[in-house]
Parts: C-alpha cells; structure tokens; sequence
C-alpha cells in the first residue's frame, strides 16, 4: 500500500557548537499519512516539529532515512525536481502567511498556477472560486495591508489550493490568531480534507486545533508517538 506521504528511518542532526558531536533532532521517526485524513503533531517548543513538517515537503532533508511520497523516495531528488513536485502536489500554509504585499488577494493565490505554468485565464476562474470559498469574495482585489490576520491566512489557504495538491502541510496556521479568526481557519481547513480527498498534517501547539484532527502524533525527545489514532 502506498501513502501521500510516508517516513521510514528518519534522523535529522545538525552540526554542534564545538563540531564534535552532531546536535539530535528528530530520531528514527516513522509514520505514515493516509488520504482524506488529518494528523496534528503536538510537543513542546524546540523539539523539532517544524524541521520535521519541513522534511516532509522537502524543504530539508534527513540525514538519514527515506521520505516517500505517494511511494517514491523524494529525499534524493535535486532541488529543480523537488521544487517541481512541491508546487504541483503540496500546498503549505505558515503562520506567517507570507503573501506578497504588492500583490492583490487574487493575484496571491494565482501565482503557484502561474509558476507551474498556466496563463492567467486558466487560473484565474479557479482563485476566484477558492477565495468565495474561503467567504472572501468582497476582498479579492485588497492588497494584504487591508485585510485582516484571519483573511490573509484564508488566502493563503486559497494560494495552498490553488494547484490542487494532494497534500497540504500547515505549520502553526492559527498561532498568531484570535479565537474567532482561528476556529474560522480551522473549519475551513478541516472541511477542505474532508471534501476533497486530501491529506493534512498539521503542526500546532493549538490542543483544541489538534484534537479535531483524525490523529494526534507527540514529538518528544527527538522520538515520535501516536496519542490518538483515526477510529
């Protein structure tokens, strides 16, 4: 059987200050995710959450062991390639949501399609659609400056969607949020896995984000565990 993702042996060091012995950070993790389901990776700060959200979309690479993605080993591919891959079936979204400030709300969520290399009419249709579905039809031609925590990190879900990835990889997507703007972007989230057959992992220090997710999984020390799993 094969996953949208799947971690085999994976160990991740980093140099130490006196060179000498390399600095741990994630050791012999192993997990895979599976279609239509959510999994929320919890721990405290440090542990190496991010490094391992990371890895798994192939902005980092192990030092040891294999990262296969729908059952091919991505951990050895170039940076041209993996680039490639990334912005044709992963969609991420950061707690910074990083759009461009020059750029409208629409213009944002079309630039991934229009990398990948389709014209403008082609896209453009489909940002639009995605952005009413995030309830944010009034704010497409808002420069980031003129909206709201909440509805950038909406658009910066949209720009997530826009090539139809099979993976969405968040990394704290309601840290820097209030309650309201965060249980807006957690439904939208949630709902978007559920309804199009895609696959969620979620790094969060959010527990009530977390236990709506299909599975709970714990980083700690440099070992993952699984608190909860799908029924």
């Amino acid at each position: 059987m094969t996953y949208p993702i799947e971690l085999v042996n994976i160990c991740k060091s980093f140099p130490s200050a006196d060179e000498k012995t390399p600095l741990q950070i994630l050791n012999n993790i192993n997990f895979c995710l599976k279609s239509n389901e959510s999994t929320a990776i919890i721990g405290k700060s440090g542990t190496g959450k991010s490094t391992l959200l990371q890895i798994c979309g192939g902005l980092d690479k192990p030092t040891e062991g294999s990262v296969l993605f729908n059952g091919s080993d991505i951990s050895k591919l170039n940076d041209a390639k993996m680039s490639e891959l990334r912005n044709r079936k992963i969609g991420f979204i950061f707690q910074a949501n990083m759009l461009m400030e020059d750029f409208t709300a629409l213009e944002n969520v079309m630039i991934p399609a229009l990398i990948q290399g389709k014209r403008e009419h082609e896209c453009k249709p489909i940002a639009q659609e995605l952005l009413k579905q995030m309830g944010l039809e009034d704010r497409m031609n808002h420069y980031p400056a003129q909206l709201s925590g909440g509805e950038k990190q909406r658009v910066a879900i949209a720009r997530a969607l826009i090539n139809d990835p099979d993976v969405i990889l968040a990394d704290e997507p309601t840290g820097s949020l209030d309650e309201e703007n965060a249980k807006e972007v957690e439904d939208r989230l949630l709902d978007i896995v559920k309804s199009g057959n895609r696959t969620l992992l979620l790094v969060t220090h959010n527990m009530d984000f977390a236990r709506r997710c299909d599975r709970i999984l714990v980083l700690k020390n440099h070992t993952l565990t699984e608190e909860r799993s799908a029924e």
